[in-house]
């Protein structure tokens, strides 16, 4: 097995059970959100689960309106979701996901260990499994982005006592590969915003330079444009993206990587670290002496 400079998986890499080495060294190479979902489905097929099911919503305090789904659930859920329009507030992601990290296990195999829960929850549950869902588990997956949420479940036909055995023997694995697969995962669509919303590269330059600060007579001079032509120009963008003002775009641009994350300082040098010993919780900045000069 190599990884993606293909070089050999070395030895210390090993301690890790064998499906999750796999994914992680595949996870390495993939270089689109859609790659991603490719390799989730075939570590889910490895393991004889047939229903996978991410949901991710960038603030879920307004989940309806900013999220993603990709699911092997077919059309027929859109139905579901029509005829029993609960179903979006009974789900997982919305009753568990976005306030817990611990995984749940979800289906109707696992009904007498979910509590008092309501008809409409009981409802969205054999729904589930209509769709294939007998017995699964959710995993909760966060990042550091204030009201960014995600569930990734994994489940299928199977009875109580053979979840839990599968669950016994690649729990660990199902967890540590959702939760990679996630950060990958983000890491890519937030870099295919670009290419999602059909930004020119003359487009995709202003919204660099407005999130270094620049203001509109700045931006004219800097590419050699008028002040009208950045207006026109910021107005299309705002189109495309649906950005509200000027701090969107900022925002924007720090998010797609056109520009550093103002919260993560740059080192005067590469030596400089933040120096954490004993407790832990104090530390100080170590930089290196500078070098002597001849007349020293």
């Amino acid at each position: 097995m190599t990884n993606q400079r293909t070089r050999p998986v070395a030895g210390t890499e090993r301690f890790i059970p064998q499906h999750l080495l796999e994914f992680l060294v595949s996870l390495e190479t993939t270089r689109s959100t859609n790659d991603v979902w490719d390799l989730i489905l075939e570590l889910a097929q490895s393991l004889r689960l047939t229903v996978v099911d991410y949901v991710y919503a960038t603030d879920f305090r307004n989940w309806e309106q900013a999220q993603f789904i990709r699911t092997t659930f077919d059309s027929t859920w859109l139905d579901y979701v029509k005829q029993f329009p609960h179903i979006r507030h009974t789900s997982n992601f919305r009753m568990h996901a976005v306030h817990k990290l611990t995984p749940i296990m979800v289906g109707p195999a696992y009904l007498d260990e979910m509590g008092d829960i309501s008809p409409e929850k009981r409802r969205h549950v054999m729904l589930s499994a209509k769709m294939g869902l007998q017995a699964g588990v959710g995993f909760p997956l966060r990042m550091g982005d204030p009201g960014q949420a995600a569930v990734l479940a994994f489940g299928g036909d199977f009875t109580r006592a053979e979840f839990d055995a599968l669950m016994a023997e690649h729990g660990w694995t199902l967890h540590a590969a959702a939760l990679s697969a996630h950060t990958r995962y983000t890491e890519l669509f937030k870099a295919e915003f670009i290419e999602r919303n059909e930004l020119t590269e003359k487009q995709k330059e202003l919204v660099r330079l407005v999130g270094q600060g620049l203001m509109d007579k700045q931006i004219a001079h800097e590419l050699g444009i008028s002040f009208s032509a950045v207006r026109q120009r910021l107005a299309a963008v705002q189109q495309k993206t649906g950005a509200q003002n000027r701090a969107d775009l900022a925002a924007l641009a720090m998010r797609v990587g056109l520009v550093a994350d103002p919260l993560i300082r740059d080192h005067r040098d590469d030596l400089t670290v933040f120096l954490s010993m004993g407790d832990g919780k104090t530390g100080r900045e170590v930089r290196p002496e500078p070098p002597a000069t001849a007349a020293e």
